[in-house]
Order: structure tokens, then C-alpha cells, then sequence
């Protein structure tokens, strides 16, 4: 952090002429446009995430903003703090790697949600989009999957009443085929009677060594269907048949409604206070050096305690909301009598692990569990599995931080943070675009310093206000680790 400050420092300094290392110049920086921009500018540089540049730069505005209006004369040294904090705590922010991140620009908003609902033809049933058990875009179908049946002889049987619609509504497709015959309603005989164009059909079948044949005709435009047996052996035919949407009566129909969350900004804070002669020592120390320990300290405190909350949400929405297919278990230790050994052992987590992303992906119908979130404890498992690579860290000089990796293939990226509870592995959904969002993260403030003198005491005190949302708690899924 202090060859960032320092950079920084120095390219405001040539091109605005404002020193930043200056606590009381701050002030200038917030209120001059150009300067401000090359302030954040510089220090948004070395985060290496595109979206969480973009971010960074959001909240700065935020902040500065803040600043301004909370500061009308002049601005504290340890303000000028704040945006390095910034800095240091949104990258070290293991959450927003796992649930969808929202900048607000006011304390409250509304987030809008479209939800897509589907009926299929002539029903009043609902299904939530996408669909994938149920066919929505063609019209009812008689037969499939549930056995459609039709006595021996009739002379109109209404196929369109089954369907539970008319013949001003819609009209036989001409796929009408016959596919099993009966002698007593219990024993069938698998067959294919598909009548010609115009309707007529008649066909030999056998049934227990005796034959038959059976005839009739299929009026495609009214619905109905007259039959008989030639020896009155075939008392009852199976059938299928999909009825018409030509006449636009039955379509289906999609409904959209607009889910409204209504976010507020709380508030976490931290307050410090010292001695008159400590804030002496601190005015005389308050070089660069003396900035980038104090940044280093509190960004990364803030950074835990959002990231302990959020996690601590996704665990408990899980165990509260979702059914008990979103829980797993695995023992890190092999049963008594397993010869290969430890690391073999461990592959097994792999089918644990697809089981729980598949039930996200089967509850969702949007797409499988893509990030993990655990413990180093528990990601050692992980790092005995062939496919696993770390990929990056956000921790720089032994400073407490995230680490990313990936496994199988990129299947899942794995995050591994001190934070996660050790035995409890998070298996979260995280989309690329909010609308489909499982978690929400809207950050509105995320870490200002403010000076709060308690009488003749100096004080110090870091909020950061944001707000979160559990959205659709079916795609997250947690894996129980045992001993």
C-alpha cells in the first residue's frame, strides 16, 4: 500500500499541483474535478479485476460526496484517510467475489426483479421461467405422458373434452395415432394406427392369439373420433393426439410481474479514542508510512466483519429456506477399511459437490453452483484434487486477505478465506448479471472516517454503510465437512 500512496501522491502532485500527503489538502482534491479524478484514478489502477475497478470508482464518488457534505470548513487529517481505505478494503472483499454487488447512490432504492411466469395452453397452472419439466409452447397434449383411453365401439367420442376445451377453441392436429388395444381394459397389446389424411383408418390386430380389426374415422375439425371392432374383441384403444392452437383461443400465455426489494443502508461502525500526547506523536509520525499501516489496519477490519455477515446470511438462508437436498456431507478422514489413502480419498467430494450444484441448477432453472467458498482448513481437501490451481490472492506482504483457485476444469472457482466457519463449505450461484442475482450487496458508504472528539479526548470513528438483500435463496447449497 505504500508504493500505491506514494505513486498516487506523487502524479497528483505534477499534475494539480495539490499534494495529497497533506492532510489538509484533501479538501482541494474533493472540490477540484480533474484532481479528484486522477486521485482515484491512481488508485484504482493496480486493482486487477475490470468489474471491481468500475466499482471502486462508483464508491469513491460516494465517499467523496459524503466527505463534502459532512465536512463544510475544513477536513480532519485522518479523513483524508478514508478513500486509501477504500482502496484496501473493496479488493479485500471475499464476499463480492461470491454474491452480486449493486453500488446505491442514496441511503435507500428500490432493486426491481422481473419474474417470468408461464400457463400452458388452457390451464390456469402457473411455472416459474424457465420451464424445463413441462412443455408451455404447443398445444394440449392428449395421450402423453398421462394414457389416454377411448371404449369400443363409439360413435363420437369427444377427444377435445378430455382436453377440457371445444370445438370453437381449437381443432385436432393430424397426429392422431393409436397406440395400444385391449380386450378387457387391463392387458394391452402394443400397436401404431395412424389414419390417412382424410381421417379413415382400419387395421388387423391380436390379441392373445385371436384377431380383430377395428376402424373408424377421426373428424379432425370437430374433435371426434367414431370406432368399432369387427368381432367385438377389442373393447378399449389407447390414443394419443395433440390439439390445434390455430385458432388462438388456447394459447399459451406468459405473465410478468416486477419483484420489488426495497434496500436501506445500515450502519457498522468502529470508534477509536487515545490521549492528547498520542495525538501529538500521531501529527509528528503522519508521513506515508504512518498512512499505509493505518489504511492497511482498518480497511482490512471493515472488509471482515461485511464479509462474516454476508456468509453467515448465505449459511442460515439456506438452512432456514431451502429443503434438505441443499445440504451435503463429507468426512475429510477415510472409513475404516479404505486402503488407498487419504488423497484418494478426497476425490469423492467431487460427486458431493456436483450433486449440491446440480440441485441449484434444477431449483433455479438458470444454471449450476459455480462458486465455493471455504476455509483454508477445508479447501486443503480441495488441493489434493488433480484438477485444482490457484489463480490469484488479494493478500499482499502477509496481509490477511482471500485466496482464488479453481477445480475441475474451472467448474467452480474456489474462494478460501479465513472467514468461512471451518466444516461448512458454500456452494453459491453467482450470475453475471444482477437480474438474476441470488445476494445482494449494495454498498452506499462503504468505509468513511470521522473525527468525534469525546470532550478533551481525540476520537475516531470508520462507518460503513451498505445494505443487503437474500434474493433466491434455492441457489445456494452447503456441504457439512466432518472429522
Amino acid at each position: 500500500m505504500k508504493e500505491i500512496l506514494t505513486e498516487v501522491y506523487r502524479t497528483v502532485r505534477k499534475t494539480s499541483g495539490i499534494d495529497p500527503s497533506k492532510p489538509g489538502n484533501l479538501k482541494q482534491i474533493l472540490v477540484d474535478d480533474n484532481a479528484f479524478k486522477t486521485y482515484v484514478a491512481g488508485l484504482a489502477e493496480s486493482i486487477e479485476n475490470k468489474k471491481d475497478r468500475e466499482t471502486f470508482v462508483v464508491l469513491a464518488e460516494n465517499t467523496r460526496i459524503n466527505l463534502l457534505e459532512n465536512s463544510m470548513f475544513q477536513i480532519n487529517p485522518y479523513e483524508s484517510l478514508t478513500l486509501p481505505i477504500l482502496r484496501v478494503f473493496y479488493p479485500k472483499l471475499v464476499a463480492k467475489e461470491a454474491v452480486s454487488v449493486s453500488p446505491m447512490d442514496k441511503p435507500e432504492c428500490v432493486k426491481a426483479f422481473i419474474r417470468a411466469t408461464f400457463s400452458p395452453s388452457n390451464s390456469v397452472t402457473q411455472y416459474a421461467a424457465p420451464v424445463v419439466g413441462t412443455d408451455i409452447s404447443g398445444g394440449p397434449s392428449i395421450g402423453t405422458p398421462v394414457t389416454a383411453t377411448m371404449p369400443v365401439p363409439s360413435t363420437a367420442y369427444d377427444v377435445l373434452n378430455v382436453a377440457g376445451i371445444t370445438s370453437t377453441q381449437a381443432h385436432l392436429e393430424r397426429d392422431f395415432e393409436i397406440t395400444a388395444v385391449s380386450a378387457d381394459g387391463t392387458a394391452w397389446t402394443e400397436v401404431s394406427i395412424i389414419p390417412a389424411v382424410e381421417g379413415h383408418f382400419s387395421s388387423s390386430v391380436t390379441i392373445g392369439g385371436s384377431s380383430d380389426v377395428i376402424s373408424g374415422m377421426v373428424d379432425y375439425l370437430n374433435g371426434k373420433v367414431a370406432i368399432s371392432s369387427a368381432t367385438d374383441l377389442v373393447t378399449t384403444v389407447r390414443y394419443q393426439v395433440t390439439c390445434s392452437l390455430e385458432e388462438n383461443r388456447i394459447n399459451p400465455k406468459v405473465t410478468l410481474t416486477v419483484d420489488k426489494v426495497r434496500l436501506y443502508a445500515k450502519d457498522r461502525q468502529i470508534s477509536a479514542n487515545w490521549t492528547i500526547n498520542m495525538e501529538q506523536d500521531m501529527r509528528a509520525l503522519f508521513d506515508v508510512s504512518m498512512q499505509a499501516e493505518l489504511v492497511n489496519l482498518l480497511g482490512q477490519q471493515i472488509a471482515l466483519d461485511i464479509d462474516r455477515e454476508i456468509i453467515n446470511a448465505l449459511i442460515t438462508g439456506n438452512l432456514r429456506l431451502n429443503a434438505a437436498s441443499h445440504q451435503g456431507s463429507f468426512n475429510r478422514t477415510p472409513p475404516g477399511g479404505y486402503s488407498w489413502g487419504t488423497k484418494y480419498w478426497h476425490e469423492n467430494i467431487i460427486p458431493v459437490l456436483n450433486t449440491l450444484s446440480a440441485q441449484i441448477y434444477t431449483d433455479t432453472n438458470m444454471e449450476a453452483g459455480n462458486t465455493i467458498l471455504a476455509n483454508p482448513l477445508d479447501v486443503a481437501i480441495l488441493e489434493d484434487l488433480q484438477g485444482f490451481n490457484y489463480t490469484g490472492t488479494s493478500s499482499a506482504d502477509g496481509d490477511l486477505g482471500y485466496r482464488s483457485a479453481t477445480v475441475s476444469g474451472g467448474k467452480w472457482r474456489v474462494l478460501t478465506s479465513a472467514v468461512v466457519t471451518q466444516g461448512t463449505m458454500l456452494i453459491v450461484y453467482k450470475p453475471a448479471e444482477e437480474l438474476r442475482c441470488v445476494y445482494l450487496y449494495c454498498p452506499y458508504v462503504p468505509a468513511v472516517l470521522h473525527p468525534f472528539p469525546l470532550g478533551y479526548t481525540p476520537a475516531l470513528t470508520i462507518l460503513s454503510r451498505y445494505a443487503t438483500s437474500l434474493v433466491r435463496s434455492n441457489g445456494i447449497c452447503t456441504l457439512t465437512i466432518g472429522a
